[in-house]
């Protein structure tokens, strides 16, 4: 890691095929993590970009923002952009930024998608430990209540941590490095968010 920072409070999920997860309330620039994941849309809905994701981009020497609005990276559905080489104020080794498109088309499936990129890009880096931001908040995108965050979220990223086993136990690949995954969320949501993930973890896992 890049920087030692200190670890809050953590709020385990569950166990699924060898890989921990928990919830952290941390932002992707703090993530002390192997490989860090941020979500990125084509533009915000508000007046730029908040949270966690504006903490990246200022920790990344504004990067972001100019790389999207020169064109270089639109953010479009699942652009992705891998930072290999963070500088000292982003605690994880990579940081990967998946792109959204537009806000106001956002559903669970693209959600969903993001997870499963996230996952994929995860294990070809060698990452044992990832954390993944949604960062759909920190883009003014509030009205989440129908996209079942948790549950979209979770499903992507089992069904791409099992395609990924598969292809291993197929003689394809080597086996995933990965045993940790985290979902960042701010401060003031962490109990609640953890409690959705558990119950979403719960039910999934059940219908395995």
């Amino acid at each position: 890691m890049n920087t030692t920072v200190p670890v809050p409070n953590r709020l385990p999920i569950g166990t699924f095929d060898d890989v921990e997860f928990d919830v952290v309330a941390w932002g992707p620039a703090h993530a002390d993590v192997d490989f860090s994941v941020a979500c990125m849309f084509e533009h915000e809905l508000g007046a730029g970009m908040t949270g966690g994701l504006l903490a990246l981009d200022e920790a990344l020497g504004g990067q972001l923002a100019r790389l999207r609005a020169a064109g270089a990276f639109r953010a479009q559905p699942m652009e992705t952009l891998l930072v290999t080489t963070p500088p000292p104020g982003v605690a994880a080794r990579a940081v990967l930024v998946i792109g959204m498109g537009d806000p106001a088309t956002l559903d669970g499936d693209v959600l969903r998608r993001a997870c499963r990129v996230a996952l994929h890009e995860a294990v070809r880096f060698g990452a044992v430990s990832m954390a993944f931001a949604p960062s759909v908040l920190d883009a003014g995108h509030t009205d989440n209540a129908a996209l079942a965050m948790q549950d979209v979220m979770l499903d992507g990223v089992f069904g791409a941590l099992r395609a990924e086993r598969m292809l291993a136990d197929a003689g394809l690949a080597h086996a995933p490095a990965l045993r940790h995954c985290t979902f960042d969320v701010g401060p003031p949501r962490l109990q609640a968010a953890g409690r959705a993930f558990a119950a979403a973890f719960a039910r999934l896992v059940a219908a395995q």
